[in-house]
């Protein structure tokens, strides 16, 4: 609840709706942290290969699996797809800045989101390297 967050964080209730105006933006704004933190270690690959995209989102993915596992639990995970588009904007913004491109950014944005799904429904069971794999072509 809002109460236990702002408990939690020492906070009052007026300085959490200050910045925030729900519990999916601090999730969105503590996954986008995460990541953050996770992408000044792991940069996004430079080289044009899809594999190697998919592989890094995967990885991430993978390194928070407990995190994302409370999300769907709770029913959350919209918070994930916030955290990516957040995170990947920017870096595509530069390739697509045509309306075009935002349709693709959205597209792929829903079709990863679609596979964590269904990959937090399986316990995170595969690698994120049979993943890559198997959501691009050779």
């Amino acid at each position: 609840t809002i109460q236990e967050i702002t408990q939690e964080a020492g906070v009052g209730r007026v300085t959490y709706f200050r910045y925030f105006t729900s519990k999916t933006d601090v999730l969105t704004y503590k996954l986008s942290n995460l990541w953050d933190s996770w992408g000044k270690k792991h940069p996004f690959p430079d080289e044009e290969s899809d594999y190697n995209k998919a592989l890094w989102f995967f990885s991430f993915c993978y390194s928070i699996r407990t995190t994302l596992l409370l999300l769907y639990k709770n029913e959350q995970q919209d918070a994930l797809l916030r955290a990516y588009l957040n995170y990947t904007s920017p870096i595509l913004e530069e390739d697509n800045r045509e309306k075009k491109g935002n349709y693709l950014h959205k597209y792929m944005a829903y079709g990863m989101l679609g596979v964590v799904n269904e990959w937090a429904s399986g316990k995170f069971e595969d690698s994120p390297e049979e993943l890559a794999r198997l959501c691009t072509s050779p």
